[in-house]
């Protein structure tokens, strides 16, 4: 959760105009002027010729930002939107104002949950965490997306302080399975001052961005090649120890990793790539701190409904993805399976062979004893 732009505070008078911004995507809009026609859309940028007042690091922020606009822009009008019926779930705001009830009505929901999808956001002002949202995976839909606003959180002494750290003991218990897009760990441990659960977490942790480039590839390289003998150990083994297997070459239906050895896939290419669908991320440097609950946020109406829906929609894709990537499905399989299966508990643990399931360097469950320091 770290910021794009980083601005002096006497640069041509930008620390006014930031704080004026909602977010990122109302900050890469209108910055750059264009004489004819007023502001240039970030899209159409001139990557090439950033605000001659900025100095070298500024530029290269500016530029990273405006590439990141772009291809926002062009995801979007390339594919269609990644959607869940509003049926599928419901989303609970937890801060100062949520009620006993409502707290409750959470509490006895999770009981019966054993699997949790994690994100969170940092405010944009001092990049602090703000909000850390939770997605539940329920035995039946639907699920319910919490959005824990760590700035507008009651006094240690109130008993909806006691409900959210009762609601936390449910979810961190070692049974529990929580999936992550990046280390969970690191971005929880920030928030281990608010006293709201007991550190370091049991649960089990998956993070599913670390074996999303290794599954990437074993799914290229099957999906032309192997058809009927995808599941056996030998061929998921041949495929992790082959470094030198082109997978361009092996598969027609989609295109090839983007990403140089060792990078890390982004979630909004994970899924263009995987199911041709679109997440918008332009409100990922946002102010956060602002709130999101509708009866008490001070953001504008449009701004706060770009920024929910945002906030949900990272949580639904790493749920969309997690169970393809860690039991090791083919395309034809995320291509055929209903969305609703994806997001509800499997009724039994599949037996098949998968990459999380094998040793490897990488492996996706991380060691719980492990206190980081941060």
């Amino acid at each position: 959760m770290c910021p794009l732009l980083s601005f002096d505070d006497d640069c041509f008078n930008l620390k006014h105009f930031l704080d004026t911004q909602d977010s990122l995507w109302d900050l890469i809009g209108p910055y750059y002027r264009n004489d004819s026609s007023g502001f240039v859309p970030y899209h159409l940028r001139d990557i090439n010729n950033p605000p001659a007042h900025l100095d070298d690091k500024q530029k290269s922020n500016w530029i990273r930002t405006a590439q990141k606009m772009q291809k926002n822009y062009q995801n979007q009008q390339q594919y269609p939107a990644f959607y869940l019926p509003t049926s599928f779930y419901e989303i609970i705001y937890v801060n100062k104002f949520t009620t006993t009830e409502t707290m409750q009505k959470l509490i006895d929901h999770v009981r019966y949950c054993l699997e949790f999808t994690f994100d969170t956001e940092g405010e944009r002002s001092n990049n602090q965490l703000a909000l850390i949202q939770i997605q539940t995976i329920p035995q039946q839909l639907p699920c319910f997306v919490v959005l824990l606003e760590l700035l507008h959180l009651s006094s240690y002494d109130t008993l909806i302080f006691v409900k959210i750290k009762q609601l936390f003991q449910l979810i961190f218990q070692s049974k529990d399975k929580l999936y992550s897009w990046g280390s969970l760990r690191r971005e929880l441990y920030p928030a281990v001052n608010y006293e709201l659960w007991e550190w370091p977490i049991t649960s089990q942790i998956f993070d599913v961005q670390l074996d999303f480039s290794e599954w990437y590839k074993w799914a290229l390289f099957h999906c032309k090649v192997y058809g009927s003998l995808l599941l056996q150990h030998n061929v998921i083994n041949y495929v992790r120890s082959n470094t030198n297997i082109n997978s361009s070459s092996t598969c027609t239906c989609h295109e090839a990793n983007p990403y140089r050895s060792g990078e890390k896939w982004g979630l909004q290419d994970a899924l263009v790539y995987t199911c041709q669908l679109f997440i918008d991320k332009s409100m990922t440097i946002s102010y956060w701190a602002k709130g999101l609950d509708p009866h008490h946020s001070t953001l504008s109406i449009t701004t706060r409904e770009k920024m929910l829906r945002y906030a949900i929609y990272d949580c639904f894709t790493t749920t969309y993805l997690a169970r393809p990537v860690l039991s090791t499905w083919t395309f034809q399989k995320v291509k055929n399976t209903n969305v609703i299966d994806l997001f509800q508990a499997s009724s039994s643990s599949s037996a098949s062979p998968s990459l999380s399931s094998l040793p490897h360097e990488n492996n996706i469950i991380i060691n719980t004893n492990i206190n980081p320091q941060i």
